[in-house]
Formats: structure tokens, sequence, C-alpha cells
């Protein structure tokens, strides 16, 4: 992350409830997102976003930058010097979007209703920036809106949840259908040897419960 060294080309936000890309006079979209009074500016992908700074402020890395004095300038932050998130980061303004969305949500508002790619996104940008008071409420939420093994496997591996994994291939081994090459691919051949490993025991006879308990997790931890 760095410092701007010029003004955004873009207008300065305008004010709006939740966070939404401010308006020009004749119709078109600037790339600047704002919450009402911003008081900290974030560049990510060419779209600048207002967050509110005493939101902003309980992100221990972003804390630390803004109020440290052997960090930045005290311009650090501001729409004139946003905090610019490098491209290498991987974080694209849709997934800021989805981040953005649950931390201007109040307490007597429903969850907004992400996919399970959004829940992602905005889980994987609080752990990254270390907000972690939203943590259980996004994890909630993440955790609800999957059922399928495969996506839970899947989105375990991006996040680094390796709790998930255990349980979603102990339902693979239950279940009446054989595994398809197409699925045994998704896994990863350590995962689906172990799997199939277990398959061979009669299914009806054992609980989910029991594969769990019988995998072998050095196995299945790393998908290769």
């Amino acid at each position: 992350m760095s410092q701007v060294p010029s003004r955004p080309s873009s207008p300065k936000p305008t004010s709006g409830r939740n966070f939404v890309e401010a308006s020009l006079g004749d119709g078109t979209t600037p790339d600047v997102t704002t919450f009402v009074e911003p008081q900290i500016f974030i560049k990510i992908q060419g779209a600048i976003f207002g967050l509110p700074r005493s939101r902003v402020l309980k992100s221990g890395l972003f804390r630390a930058m803004i109020e440290s004095p052997h960090l930045g300038d005290s311009n650090e932050g501001s729409a004139d010097y946003p905090i610019i998130v490098d491209d290498r980061a991987g974080i694209t303004e849709a997934d800021m979007q989805s981040f953005c969305a649950v931390l201007d949500l109040r307490a007597f508002e429903p969850a907004p209703t992400f996919s399970t790619p959004e829940w992602a996104a905005a889980y994987r940008l609080l752990r990254m920036w270390e907000f972690e008071q939203l943590g259980d409420y996004i994890f909630k939420h993440l955790d609800e809106s999957i059922t399928d093994a495969f996506t839970r496997i899947h989105i375990a591996d991006v996040l680094g949840l390796d709790q998930w994994i255990a349980p979603a291939l102990a339902q693979l081994c239950h279940r009446e259908a054989s595994l398809t090459a197409a699925e045994g691919e998704r896994l990863g051949f350590k995962r689906f040897a172990e799997v199939c490993r277990l398959r061979e025991h009669v299914r009806q006879q054992f609980p989910v419960s029991n594969y769990e308990r019988w995998l072998n997790k050095e196995r299945i931890l790393k998908k290769y």
C-alpha cells in the first residue's frame, strides 16, 4: 500500500446512506464509491471507496497504518492521498463492494442477499485487514450459504478453513452415488484416494461422523 502523489481525477464523493457511487450532473457515474461523511479513502483498481473512519479504525492493519507516527504521513487515507491497495493483492472492485456492504450494515438491518463468492470475498478481506469484530457475523452467513460438499472444500482451500474439509469429505464417503472422474479431479489425487479408500466400507452401516473420524487428516488438508 502507498499514497498517490496527486489528487484523483474523479470528483469528490457526494453523500448517501449506504455506500453508493457518486452521480455527476450529466447522469454519468465517476469511479468513486462512498459512505455518508467518509473520512478514510481506499483505492482499488482505479475505484475510490470512502469508508467511515470509526469503522476503518476497527481494523488492526489500517489503524496501525493511519495512527503510527512511523508510517505514512498525516494525509494518509485522505481524498487527496487515498490508501492504494496493490493489484498484486488480488482484490477486485467487486470484492470491495461486497465488503463495504457488510461494513455499513446496521444491527437492525437484514443481511445482504449475497452469493457464496460474495460472502467469501467479504470474509477474505476481513481476515486480511484484521477486522475482528465482523468475523463471526460474516463467517456465519458464509457457512449457511454453502450446502454442496465440493463448494465447501473449494472455499475452505481459498480461505484456509481447514475445519471444513473433513466434514465435507465425509459426506462424499457416505453418499450413494460413486464419484465421477471430474469430481476426482476437483478433489485432487490425495483426497480422492482417501475418499475411495473409505467408500470401500459398507456405507449404510456407518453415520457420516464415523467417516469424518476415520479420514486421514494429514492427507486431506492439501489438495495435491
